[in-house]
């Protein structure tokens, strides 16, 4: 799901009974109990995901489109397709979603501006003006169940 502000992916979760995740627990989520930098791997390149040749914010990749992407508790697309809202920040100045996950997405000469975080250690964080403004093909959102079920066994 794209094109949803926070306010919008915060609604539809409830609707459907689950809310966003916690910027902890999307890591947490991605990484797995040994700390991998990317959800497919401990090290190495970015290739379970798309990489784009030219900036074409227009669409992006089904949710299993990369299979080899999946993190150890068998979540797909966590990094590389959209940018996922997770937590918000705010304080007396300042409200900002935070993102996870990256985009498909690279703006031409203006990295400085939003940069990538495709590791699992990193992450975007976006000034919020209002909901009709925080809306773009390349942010989405995945929700979660409202309980956390237990780790995965690692035998």
């Amino acid at each position: 799901m794209t094109w949803v502000s926070l306010e919008d992916a915060r609604a539809y979760a409830a609707w459907a009974g689950k809310r966003l995740p916690h910027e902890w627990e999307w890591q947490f989520a991605a990484q797995g109990a040994d700390a991998r930098f990317y959800p497919w791997a401990t090290t190495g390149a970015m290739r379970p995901c798309r990489r784009r040749r030219r900036a074409d914010p227009g669409w992006s990749d089904n949710v299993d489109a990369h299979p080899q992407g999946t993190s150890p508790f068998g979540v797909v697309d966590l990094v590389g397709n959209v940018w996922q809202w997770t937590d918000e920040y705010l304080d007396e100045h300042t409200r900002a979603g935070i993102l996870r996950g990256g985009s498909y997405y690279r703006p031409q000469g203006s990295m400085w501006y939003f940069p990538q975080a495709y590791r699992n250690d990193q992450h975007g964080k976006l000034l919020l003006m209002a909901p009709g403004y925080d809306r773009a093909a390349t942010l989405g959102s995945a929700a979660c169940r409202r309980t956390m079920s237990a780790a995965p066994s690692t035998e």
